[in-house]
């Protein structure tokens, strides 16, 4: 294993899901979405579980989306993903 990527399955793509409509981004993308909709990424839901993460309305996702994920939902540290 290079790096945390090899992790996980190969396909580099997320599945989305907003309110039904189901959408794909790349696995580093920046992710934006308004707080209120229901979110699933890949099978995770995202919001309303994540709602007071949110600022201003919107949950913004600055980084990969598995590293935002590991430490919002409370896994424990991360080293050096990339």
């Amino acid at each position: 294993m290079k790096n945390f990527f090899d992790l996980l399955a190969t396909d580099l793509r997320l599945d989305i899901c907003v309110n039904n409509n189901k959408y794909q981004a790349g696995i580093r993308d920046t992710l934006e979405f308004d707080a209120d909709d229901t979110v699933i990424v890949d099978g995770y839901e995202v919001l309303p579980r994540y709602q007071y993460l949110a600022e201003n309305g919107v949950l913004k996702i600055n980084e990969p989306f598995y590293c935002w994920y590991h430490r919002a939902s409370g896994q424990g540290w991360l080293l050096n993903p990339y």
